[in-house]
């Protein structure tokens, strides 16, 4: 498959950006991205439930978009690896907001990641901090900055507190 069919085939699917968020994949896959914050922590069923709020509410921060996605042209800018390209949906990845490569004692902060598809990951971002993509400008700087501001919210209200609380209980 060719990437232009990709976008197409995502483009065509309206649930594209919520279906990967119905699966458990993400909430697994977050664990390793925090243990070392969470390193005390066993994550048992209940742990995981509350890690499943916590992924929704990332989410919901992004307006249930992938981290960098921005609107107005005919097909996503989004979009996944090329193993995936036979899926209809954005299969989401966890990306660090200060860069594992550049600020590794950083890095695993539940307040570092954000859901990425693999194009933002991989080929946005790479291996950048995301201040420095501000220098990009436009839409893309102006999506990034929806999404902080979103986030800054997210961090300082009562249900995150409780929740990253609920996991150290």
């Amino acid at each position: 498959m060719k990437l232009i069919e990709h976008r197409r085939i995502i483009n065509k699917n309206p649930q594209a950006y919520e279906t990967d968020l119905e699966s458990e994949r993400l909430v697994k896959s977050i664990i390793n991205h925090i243990r070392n914050d969470f390193s005390n922590v066993r994550f048992d069923k209940q742990k995981r439930e509350i890690l499943r709020e916590i992924v929704i509410l990332l989410f919901e921060a992004q307006q249930h978009r992938p981290f960098f996605h921005v609107e107005g042209t005919e097909l996503p800018l989004c979009w996944n690896r090329p193993s995936d390209w036979n899926i209809d949906y954005i299969k989401y990845e966890w990306g660090h907001l200060l860069s594992q490569n550049q600020m590794p004692e950083k890095s695993s902060s539940i307040e570092n990641i954000g859901l990425y598809s693999a194009r933002c990951n991989q080929h946005i971002q790479s291996s950048m901090n995301i201040q420095e993509l501000m220098v990009y400008g436009g839409l893309l700087a102006q999506r990034i900055s929806n999404v902080l501001t979103n986030r800054r919210i997210l961090f300082a209200s009562k249900k995150w507190n409780n929740l990253i609380t609920s996991l150290y209980d």
